[in-house]
């Protein structure tokens, strides 16, 4: 089931035609293109599909023609709705935003609400958010109007919506949200160490002697692992159904060791 409801016209066309239009429809096409790969679909293949020649299926990939009819015909062709697609594009387009403090502050006060937008900035539908989170439909419609409340999401049919706030949202560490924000870490951080055994679970620790530049490569590193960790659940959560994926969170830290502020009592 797709977690929003991109049926508006107007909604449909921004994807295409807001911000850096050239970047976008380059992102866009580029998604589209592994999608068919993925699926097993030539360019002569479609052709046969939509009834066109394989020429005139390369000068639109070539061209990037993003006229909405097209995408929507190749989309349901390969079996990929094209709220997904568009999904996967807008990842591409944004840098990390803030939301206002006052919203922070909001989520702050209710860690269930907190926890429920994170499921649904991971790309999580809303019958699986409402499983992962152990509430009923009256109780997460409740939850979602609050969200819609703070001006995050826009309720739309049945249980459709669309964010309101670009994504991806950046935390402030320093405010309202930093003590939820430390306190759901640590206790995942405690229950990956709980679990260290089990083939499912990463973890390592270590700490050492070093120089500033062999830091400096490692977390570039990390950094590299983030954008793969991002770009691989992008492209899981387009190929795959919602029920053959699983939730996984990453963290990961470095830098200097401060041994009192360590060991200091809570």
């Amino acid at each position: 089931m797709s977690m929003t409801d991109l049926s508006s016209s107007s909604v449909q066309r921004d994807a295409c035609v807001s911000g850096d239009e050239h970047q976008q429809r380059e992102n866009l096409f580029t998604l589209l293109k592994q999608a068919l790969k993925a699926r097993g679909f030539t360019y002569a293949r479609l052709a046969a599909e939509m009834n066109m020649s394989e020429l005139s299926i390369k000068r639109l990939f070539k061209e990037k023609d993003c006229k909405m009819s097209r995408l929507l015909e190749v989309c349901s062709i390969i079996g990929l709705s094209i709220d997904e697609l568009i999904q996967m594009q807008q990842r591409f387009r944004h840098m990390p935003e803030y939301l206002p403090e006052s919203v922070e502050a909001a989520l702050a006060a209710d860690k269930q609400l907190f926890l429920i937008l994170i499921l649904l900035v991971s790309q999580v539908d809303i019958p699986t958010v409402g499983s992962l989170m152990e509430v009923d439909q009256a109780r997460l419609y409740l939850y979602l109007r609050e969200l819609e409340k703070l001006g995050i999401i826009e309720l739309r049919s049945g249980v459709g919506f669309r964010f309101r706030v670009s994504l991806p949202i950046q935390w402030r560490m320093g405010g309202q949200l930093a003590d939820l924000i430390k306190g759901i870490n640590k206790r995942y951080i405690a229950h990956c160490l709980d679990h260290e055994k089990d083939s499912e679970y990463a973890f390592t620790t270590a700490s050492r002697l070093m120089s500033k530049s062999s830091v400096l490569q490692i977390q570039n590193h990390l950094r590299r692992v983030r954008e793969e960790f991002d770009y691989l659940s992008s492209q899981d959560q387009m190929f795959y159904k919602v029920e053959e994926l699983q939730f996984y969170k990453l963290v990961f830290g470095m830098g200097p060791f401060p041994v009192d502020v360590i060991l200091a009592d809570e």
